[in-house]
C-alpha cells in the first residue's frame, strides 16, 4: 500500500502465453495469443498455460529481503476445473447475482455469470495448504489465491501442474506517512447563499468542480451504491450521522480483522480510522453549515482494507477481496486513495500486470467505475503506482484551490505510454472531517483527497445518466474537463466540471424555460457526439425529429423534456425534469366592505399551477381607518406547519408573513389549485365616515410577493385589495337608506335595551358630535314629527 512513498526493484514483468478455450457443448477450438491475464469476462471456460518463468526473475531474492520465514505469495491457477461448456454451465448455475448487480452489468452487455464469477477450485487451494501454505485470500477475478508459504516450498508449489505463476503480494511496510493537518476554528465556518445548501468551508473545493450547480439540478448521488476502500472510519462522526439515520450505509466489512466493524477496535493503531474518515467525508459527508460531499445522498459500502500498524504490512490482496465483495453487493462506484508498489517497478505499470490493476480492470469491465489516487510522489515523470496504471479507471491528480497542480501529485505516463492522470480536483488543503472528536473538521492534502471529490461527482453523473457505462462516464469527465483539448501527464485532461459532464453526449438548451402560458420555446441541440437523428419529447404529448425544433406550450404546468440521439455508443438520452414551467399563478387580496367600527378581513386567494412548499406574502395598508389585528392560515393552507412573521411593523402598517408547508413535521406541499391561503384581520375606526377606502397592497414592501416550488421561486401576478366603509345616511340608524320611525326604534334599542341595532356611529349620530346619546334620539324625533332640520351628511 502506498500513500506517496516510493520503493523500486529491478524486476521484469512476465508475459504469459494464454490459451483461451471458447467451447460449445462438447467440442472446442483454442487460440493462443500473448496476453497477461485470462479473459474471465466471457460466459465460457478459460484455461491459461503455465508461464515460462513461473516465479518472475528476482522475486525469490526480493522475498528473502523481507526477513521472514514465509513468503506472502499470489498463486495464479491455470483453470477453475471447468474445461467444457457443460461444466461451465453446471458451475454457473449455482451462482446467484442480485438484481442490482444484473442491472449494472447489463449496461456493459453482460447478461449472466461469467468465468470471473466462478469460484477458485478448492482442490488446488487444499494441495497448497497441504504443502505448508496458510491461505489468506481467494480471488475469483484473478483465478488466484494468496498464501503465506515457507520459502523452501516455493519451487514445489511452482511445479504443480495447475499453477500458472507465482507473484509476491505487493505491500507497504511501516506506518502511514504523516499527514499535515491545518487546524480550523469553529468560528471560521462560512455561510453559503441561504437559498442553497450551506457548504461551510467545503464550498471552494466543490465550486471548483461545479458540484453546487449539480446539486441544484437535483443530483446528489441518490440511488447510487458507492464503495469506499480505506483504513477505517469514525462512524460516530456527525458528518455521517444522517447516512446511518437514513439507512444508507448498506454494509461494512473489516478485511484486516474479518468482522463487520470498520471503526477502530481492540488491536488497532489509534490513528487507524484517520485516513478513511477524511475520504468518506470528502466524498459524501453531510453536515449543513459545515460540509457536504458531492455524493451526500448516495448509499455507502465501507471496506476497511488497510492495516497501518507498523508491525503489520498492508497488502493488495485485501484490496482485491474488497473489490469482489463490493461487486457482489451491487457497487456502482469504488473510490480508493491507496496505491501499491513494493516489489513492482515502473516496467510493470502497463495497466494489466500488477494484480491490483487486473482486479481494477475486471471491476470496470463488470460495470463499476473505479477511481484511484495517482500517488504523492511527484513532480518527476512516471511516478504513478498501481492501480492508477489500470486501463479505464479514473486516476486522479491533485490541484490547489487556484487550479495549480500540486507539486506532490504523481505524474504519468504509464510504462506503455498512456497519459495519466485522467482528471484532477482539489487535493491541497481539502476540507474534511477529522477524528479528534465526533464533530472535528480541518484540511488535509494529497491525491487521497482529490480522488473522493472526483468519485463523488461520478455518483452524481451515474444518477443523472444511469445507462452510461464506466467507459462513457470516464469520457464524459475527461472530455469536459478544463484541459480536454491539450491533455498531458501532469493534469491529464484537467479539472472536472460536474455539470458539463452531466451534459456530455446528448444535451440541449432552450431560449425560455419559464413564463406565463402560452409560450413558444426554441430548443437547440447542444450534443457533443455526432448523430444523424434526433428524437424530442416535450413532455406535453408533443414530439419532434428535427435538430432544433420550436414548440408551443399552452397550458400551465411543469414539463419534462428529453432528447435522444443515436451515437457510436448507442442511443443516449438527455432528460431534463421540470425543464419547462408555465405559470398561470395569481394572488388576489380579496376586498371587504364593512360599517365603520366593524371588523374587516382580507382573504388572500392563490391560484397556483405548481406544487408549492413556501409562500411569501407581504402587505401594507393606508391606515386611514384600519388597524391590524391578526393573521391566520387560510382554508387551503390550514395544515401548513409554519406561519412566520418576517416583518412585523404595525407602526408603519407594514407586514410580511412566510407560509411553510413542511417545517420539520413532514407536511405535504400545496398542490396546484385555487383558493384561500391567508386571512388578514383588521379593526376599523368607529368614527370613520361611510364610503372611505383603505388600500391593502404588496408593492411597497421590502419583501417580494413570491411562491416557491420544488424547482424554483417565482412571482405570481398580483391583484391588490381594499377595505371600504359602507355608505350610510346620518340619522339612518338601521342602515336601510331611509330615515323613519324604524331608526327611532333602533336608537331606543341601542340606548336603553343594549341591542346592537345601530350599523355605525355615523348612522346614529344625528347631531354630528361623534357621540351617541339621547340628544341624537331627540334630534330624530324633532326631524320626523316637529319639522326640525334633517341630519347633516356626512
Amino acid at each position: 500500500m502506498r500513500f506517496g512513498l516510493s520503493m523500486s526493484y529491478s524486476l521484469t514483468r512476465p508475459v504469459l502465453a494464454v490459451t483461451a478455450i471458447l467451447l460449445a457443448t462438447t467440442c472446442f477450438s483454442s487460440t493462443v495469443f500473448a496476453y497477461e491475464v485470462p479473459d474471465g469476462l466471457s460466459p465460457t471456460p478459460v484455461v491459461i498455460q503455465k508461464a515460462i518463468d513461473v516465479i518472475p526473475q528476482g522475486a525469490i531474492s526480493f522475498l528473502k529481503q523481507r526477513d521472514s520465514k514465509t513468503a506472502r505469495i499470489w498463486v495464479f491457477f491455470t483453470d477453475k476445473g471447468v474445461r467444457t461448456m457443460s461444466e461451465f454451465q453446471a458451475s454457473a448455475a449455482s451462482i446467484t447475482l442480485s438484481e442490482k448487480v444484473k442491472a449494472r452489468r447489463a449496461k456493459v452487455g453482460i447478461t449472466g455469470p461469467v468465468f470471473a464469477d466462478l469460484p477458485v477450485r478448492k482442490s488446488y487451494v487444499e494441495q497448497i495448504v497441504n504443502l505448508g501454505g496458510t491461505l489468506r485470500r481467494e480471488s475469483k477475478y484473478l483465478n488466484a489465491a494468496s498464501f503465506d508459504l515457507p520459502h523452501e516450498t516455493l519451487n514445489q508449489v511452482a511445479s504443480l501442474p495447475f499453477v500458472a505463476r507465482l507473484q509476491p503480494v505487493s505491500r507497504h511496510v511501516g506506518p502511514l506517512p504523516q499527514v499535515e493537518i491545518s487546524r480550523v476554528s469553529d468560528l471560521d465556518l462560512r455561510t453559503a447563499d441561504p437559498s442553497a445548501l450551506d457548504y461551510g468551508l467545503a464550498l471552494d473545493q466543490l465550486q471548483q468542480i461545479n458540484v453546487p450547480a449539480a446539486h441544484e439540478l437535483g443530483y446528489n448521488g441518490a440511488g447510487v451504491t458507492f464503495a469506499i476502500f480505506d483504513t477505517g472510519y469514525r462512524e460516530a462522526h456527525d458528518a455521517f450521522a444522517q447516512h446511518y439515520a437514513d439507512g444508507r450505509v448498506l454494509a461494512e466489512w473489516d478485511f484486516v480483522f474479518g468482522d463487520g466493524n470498520t471503526s477502530n477496535e481492540i488491536g488497532d493503531n489509534s490513528g487507524q480510522w484517520d485516513h478513511g474518515t477524511y475520504i468518506w467525508s470528502t466524498a459524501g459527508g453531510l453536515k449543513p453549515g459545515v460540509t457536504y460531499g458531492p455524493a451526500y445522498g448516495a448509499n455507502f459500502l465501507l471496506a476497511k482494507t488497510e492495516d497501518i500498524r507498523s508491525e503489520t504490512p498492508a497488502e493488495e490482496d485485501n484490496w482485491v477481496a474488497a473489490v469482489e465483495w463490493a461487486d457482489s453487493l451491487g457497487a456502482d462506484v469504488i473510490t480508493s486513495s491507496l496505491t501499491y508498489s513494493d516489489w513492482y517497478n515502473y516496467g510493470w505499470y502497463v495497466g494489466d500486470s500488477a494484480a491490483i490493476s487486473i482486479a481494477a480492470n475486471t471491476a470496470t469491465a463488470l460495470g463499476i467505475v473505479v477511481c484511484n489516487a495517482m500517488g504523492n510522489s511527484g513532480p518527476a515523470s512516471g511516478t504513478l503506482f498501481p492501480p492508477a496504471d489500470a486501463f479505464e479507471i479514473l486516476s486522479c491528480g491533485a490541484v490547489d484551490v487556484n487550479g495549480s497542480l500540486a507539486s506532490f501529485s504523481s505524474r504519468g505516463p504509464t510504462a506503455d505510454g498512456r497519459i495519466k492522470p485522467e482528471v484532477c480536483a482539489q487535493g491541497v488543503a481539502t476540507y474534511c472531517a477529522t477524528t479528534t472528536s465526533d464533530g472535528s473538521y480541518s484540511t488535509v492534502s494529497g491525491t487521497s483527497l482529490s480522488t473522493p471529490l472526483i468519485a463523488g461527482v461520478v455518483c452524481q453523473l451515474i444518477q443523472a445518466r444511469p445507462t452510461f457505462t464506466p467507459q462513457m462516464i470516464r469520457l464524459a469527465l475527461m472530455e469536459t474537463a478544463s484541459r480536454a483539448s491539450t491533455p498531458d501527464n501532469a493534469y491529464g485532461w484537467g479539472i472536472i466540471d460536474a455539470v458539463a459532464a452531466i451534459g456530455w453526449g446528448s444535451n440541449f438548451t432552450a431560449d425560455i424555460t419559464s413564463g406565463d402560458s402560452p409560450i413558444t420555446v426554441q430548443f437547440t441541440d447542444q450534443s457533443t457526439l455526432s448523430t444523424s437523428s434526433w428524437d424530442w419529447d416535450f413532455g406535453d404529448g408533443g414530439t419532434s425529429t428535427i435538430q432544433n425544433p420550436t414548440h408551443t406550450y399552452t397550458n400551465p404546468g411543469v414539463y419534462d423534456v428529453s432528447l435522444t440521439i443515436n451515437t457510436t455508443y448507442g442511443p443516449i438520452t438527455s432528460n431534463k425534469p421540470a425543464y419547462i414551467m408555465l405559470f398561470g399563478d395569481t394572488i388576489t387580496y380579496r376586498s371587504d366592505s364593512v360599517y365603520a367600527g366593524d371588523d374587516a378581513v382580507i382573504s388572500v386567494e392563490l391560484t397556483n399551477s405548481q406544487e408549492l412548499n413556501r409562500i411569501i406574502i407581504p402587505f401594507e395598508y393606508d391606515g386611514n381607518f384600519l388597524s391590524y389585528d391578526s393573521t391566520t392560515l387560510g382554508s387551503r393552507t390550514s395544515y401548513f406547519e409554519g406561519l412566520n412573521p418576517l416583518i412585523f411593523s404595525p407602526g408603519i402598517n407594514r407586514f410580511t408573513f412566510e407560509l411553510i408547508a413542511d417545517q420539520g413535521g413532514g407536511a405535504p406541499n400545496l398542490p396546484p389549485g385555487s383558493g384561500e391561503v391567508l386571512k388578514i384581520f383588521f379593526s376599523t375606526d368607529l368614527t370613520a365616515f361611510g364610503s372611505e377606502v383603505d388600500n391593502v397592497d404588496s408593492t411597497n414592501s421590502s419583501h417580494t410577493l413570491s411562491v416557491t416550488s420544488p424547482y424554483l421561486t417565482y412571482n405570481p401576478v398580483f391583484h391588490a385589495g381594499s377595505i371600504n366603509t359602507r355608505f350610510v345616511i346620518r340619522g339612518d340608524a338601521n342602515g336601510d337608506l331611509d330615515i323613519n320611525v324604524a331608526d327611532i326604534t333602533a336608537m331606543v334599542g341601542w340606548l336603553f335595551r343594549g341591542f346592537d341595532t345601530i350599523v355605525s356611529l355615523q348612522a346614529g349620530d344625528a347631531t354630528s358630535d361623534f357621540v351617541l346619546n339621547v340628544n341624537d334620539l331627540n334630534y330624530l324625533v324633532d326631524y320626523l314629527f316637529r319639522n326640525g332640520p334633517p341630519p347633516a351628511t356626512p
